[in-house]
């Protein structure tokens, strides 16, 4: 079971919910599970989770102004959804 992810201020807890619902519009899955990779994904990169939902989010936006390795991690995990025209058949 994962650890819970501690969050400091409404401002982090929105933009965890803004990267959740990234990910449960592009993926059509739940909030938690939504959370759940979230969570994973930033096990798997050694990365706070809140600092892997703000790079989701950057994203997102294609804010190219924010923290460069969480938003390679947020392209490697999720780029494909983000961007269709990149992927290759």
């Amino acid at each position: 079971m994962s650890e819970p992810v501690r969050v400091s201020s409404q401002r982090d807890a929105r933009t965890l919910a803004r990267a959740q619902g990234v990910l449960v519009a592009l993926r059509r899955c739940t909030i938690d599970e939504a959370f759940h990779e979230i969570v994973d994904a930033s096990h798997r990169h050694r990365m706070p989770p809140l600092r892997v939902a703000r790079a989701l989010v950057a994203v997102a936006e294609n804010d190219g102004n924010s923290d460069h390795g969480a938003v390679a991690v947020a392209r490697y995990e999720w780029g494909s959804l983000l961007d269709p025209e990149s992927v290759t058949t």
